[in-house]
C-alpha cells in the first residue's frame, strides 16, 4: 500500500516563529507576524490546491536552505533555531495542509546552505498496519550508553 504524500516549497529566506508581544499598555496581545504568516499560507494554499486535508498520523520531512554565496560547510549552524523553524511550517499549515499539527508523529530536518534561500518540506501520511489496524512505524534502532 503506497503512502500518500505532498512536497511543498515556500521561497525566501526561512523564518522562525516568534511569541505573540504584550502592549501592556493598551492590554493586548497582537502577533507581528501575520502579514507573514499569512503569504505564507497563499503559497501553501495555491499548491495544495483542491487535494484534502492530509489525516494524520504523519511524518513531515523539512529542509531549510539559507542562501550563502560561498558554500564552506554544507550545515548552517547559527541563528534561528531548527524547531522555531520548523514551528512556523507547523502552525500555518494547520487548517490548509492538515486539520492540526499534532497529527504531526514523526519529524526529520535540516538547515543547509545553498544558492538559493527557501524552505521545502514533504508531508506523508504514515500508513495503518492492514492486519490488525494498529499504525506501523519504523523503529529507530536501539541506542546503547
Amino acid at each position: 500500500m503506497a503512502n500518500n504524500f505532498k512536497s511543498y516549497i515556500i521561497p525566501g529566506t526561512p523564518i522562525p516563529l516568534k511569541r505573540a508581544r504584550v502592549n501592556f499598555q493598551k492590554g493586548r496581545i497582537y502577533d507581528d507576524q501575520n502579514i507573514l504568516k499569512e503569504n505564507i499560507r497563499f503559497f501553501l494554499k495555491q499548491q495544495h490546491g483542491d487535494a484534502p486535508l492530509f489525516a494524520g498520523p504523519l511524518k513531515v520531512s523539512f529542509v531549510f536552505y539559507f542562501k550563502k554565496n560561498k558554500i564552506t560547510n554544507f550545515y548552517h549552524t547559527y541563528i534561528p533555531d531548527l524547531s522555531n523553524l520548523i514551528k512556523m511550517v507547523e502552525d500555518i499549515g494547520t487548517g490548509i495542509l492538515y486539520e492540526d499539527d499534532c497529527l504531526i508523529a514523526e519529524i526529520s530536518a535540516v538547515k543547509c546552505y545553498s544558492s538559493s534561500s527557501r524552505t521545502e518540506f514533504t508531508i506523508t501520511e504514515l500508513a495503518k498496519g492492514e492486519s490488525d489496524g494498529h499504525y506501523t512505524v519504523l523503529r529507530p534502532t536501539e541506542y546503547s550508553i
